[in-house]
């Protein structure tokens, strides 16, 4: 019994690590890709979206894309809230 539940995990390990998910930089790089998950993004529910990582690589992409590198993260703008001496 432990000898068939240890395969089990050893199977089970080997077949999550040649899972390689797409990050927004491979999203950018093939835009084609980028289109079809989108579409099957948009077929998701809200909640399905966000618990999924390569929609949330999608739409990074699509969001870099189309400001480019003009986003700037909280605190380094010259916006309310920051200090400047």
């Amino acid at each position: 019994m432990k000898k068939l539940f240890f395969i089990l995990v050893a199977v089970v390990m080997l077949s999550a690590c040649g899972s390689k998910e797409k990050d927004a930089e491979y999203y950018i790089n093939h835009p084609d890709e980028m289109k079809q998950k989108w579409e099957e993004c948009s077929k998701m529910s809200a909640a399905e979206q966000m618990a999924d990582r390569e929609c949330s690589a999608v739409s990074q992409a699509d969001s870099k894309r189309f400001f480019g590198d003009k986003i700037e993260k909280p605190g380094e703008g010259k916006g309310r809230g920051t200090k400047h001496f």
